[in-house]
């Protein structure tokens, strides 16, 4: 019984850890395509244009990743 509740408090802090840190990866991702497109748009003197396409392409693209995370998380 003991060493049950000890697996789901490690399988627990894990998922917790897991959705932390994709958090964190989430925000990343978006700051560099951010400034990507910040510093194109300086370039090219087309502001905000590649700043706003860049933060919707970053934003997709981690929206997805997390939306297969969590369905590979609750096929388990």
């Amino acid at each position: 019984m003991q060493q049950q509740n000890n697996a789901q408090k490690n399988d627990d802090s894990r998922a917790y850890a897991r959705w932390a840190g994709l958090g964190f990866e989430f925000v990343g991702v978006l700051a560099v395509f951010c400034y990507m497109g910040y510093k194109l748009d300086e370039t090219l003197n087309t502001s905000p244009w590649f700043l706003l396409v860049f933060f919707a392409v970053g934003f997709i693209g981690m929206f997805y990743i997390i939306l297969k995370q969590s369905w590979n998380m609750w096929r388990k």
